[in-house]
């Protein structure tokens, strides 16, 4: 299953070969776009690189297109 886009590089060195994972954090927060009103918001995957070893967070594709569409939805007239 892809969960990461393949435009994603690393932003540390550039590198393309890029892991899905999960890392635990004491404080994990879901993503949610302010001005939306969400229940759960969106879950970030981290992910690391193989060729530096940054470690990161982002939305799955599906969640990044997901959430692409709602943030273009257009303001509803009152």
């Amino acid at each position: 299953m892809d969960l990461l886009s393949n435009k994603l590089s690393c932003p540390s060195c550039g590198g393309s070969r890029l892991v899905a994972g999960t890392a635990w954090e004491n404080e994990f927060r879901n993503f949610a776009p302010k001005g939306k009103m969400m229940l759960f918001g969106y879950s970030p995957i981290s992910f690391v690189c193989r060729d530096c070893g940054y470690l990161g967070r982002c939305l799955s594709e599906k969640d990044r297109a997901e959430l692409d569409a709602k943030v273009s939805e257009p303001k509803q007239a009152a």
